[in-house]
């Protein structure tokens, strides 16, 4: 049970990166193999409706983090995005690459390519949403709490 505590959050991302990742398997597979759109813009058209997704169930249910006003959620938003630039890079390039040299059906690829994605994208959201920043604040104003009940 500890186990499961401990690792609450990359449990409660990995359930919400599934669906993300079902999100954009499932937009990626209508745009390329059903509308013909080229494989490139089709993976991503589904990566930003999929992190799109992901952006609000990763701060609002794994990191807990607050809507705290129109300001900061635009600007985790931009940083959520820009950092996944990267893994868009990478999930444009695997895809093609992939695609072009191995034989295998193109979803076969998609889903190899949303788990390795997916690792990524867990550390840089924990980076974002300042979770251990939160964690040690909190603690901070625990002890703080603490000392000044303490002095009475």
């Amino acid at each position: 049970m500890d186990f499961i505590k401990k690792y609450r959050n990359f449990w409660v991302y990995c359930f919400f990166g599934f669906l993300a990742s079902i999100i954009n398997i499932g937009i990626f597979d209508l745009s390329h193999n059903y509308f013909h759109i080229p494989l490139w813009i089709a993976n991503t058209v589904a990566w930003f409706i999929s992190n799109f997704f992901s952006f609000f169930v990763t701060k609002l249910y794994v990191f807990k983090s607050e809507m705290e006003g129109l300001k900061k959620l635009f600007h985790e938003g931009i940083i959520f995005l820009v950092s996944r630039i990267f893994s868009l890079i990478f999930d444009d390039i695997f895809m093609i690459v992939a695609v072009l040299i191995f034989p295998w059906n193109n979803l076969i690829i998609k889903a190899i390519d949303q788990v390795i994605v997916g690792l990524f994208n867990y550390f840089s959201s924990k980076l974002i949403f300042n979770y251990n920043n939160r964690q040690l604040i909190e603690r901070f104003k625990n002890l703080k709490s603490k000392r000044s009940r303490n002095e009475y």
